[in-house]
């Protein structure tokens, strides 16, 4: 599997700009919820066509929702682009973590092949 392939894939399933204007701390949870975010994660979530899709598209929400709560004290546009807003090395470090959880055993398998 390479990591490259996968994501030019995936990342089109996500829109290009998501607005993190409507982003607000949730105080009982101590984290941030944003709904437009989480709108573009449950239109893509249908888009996969396999187990390695499935995963990145979560892997790549988790991302986003990082950079989300980095901008969202920000002074500036709350607008963010989500191919900019993306390190693809922290993603795919983020991806082989998620790949050692226990059930992904062969994928991990294939995909240190």
């Amino acid at each position: 599997m390479k990591f490259n392939d996968l994501y030019q894939k995936t990342i089109k399933y996500y829109p290009a700009v998501i607005d993190i204007s409507d982003g607000e701390f949730i105080e009982e949870t101590n984290g941030f919820r944003f709904d437009n975010l989480s709108n573009a994660w449950d239109l893509a979530e249908p888009c996969a066509g396999n187990e390695w899709e499935e995963l990145l598209i979560w892997i790549i929400f988790r991302a986003l929702h990082r950079k989300a709560k980095l901008l969202h004290g920000a002074k500036g546009p709350k607008l963010m682009i989500v191919e900019t807003a993306i390190n693809l090395t922290d993603l795919q470090e983020m991806y082989f973590e998620a790949l050692q959880v226990e059930g992904y055993e062969e994928m991990l398998e294939q995909y240190l092949r």
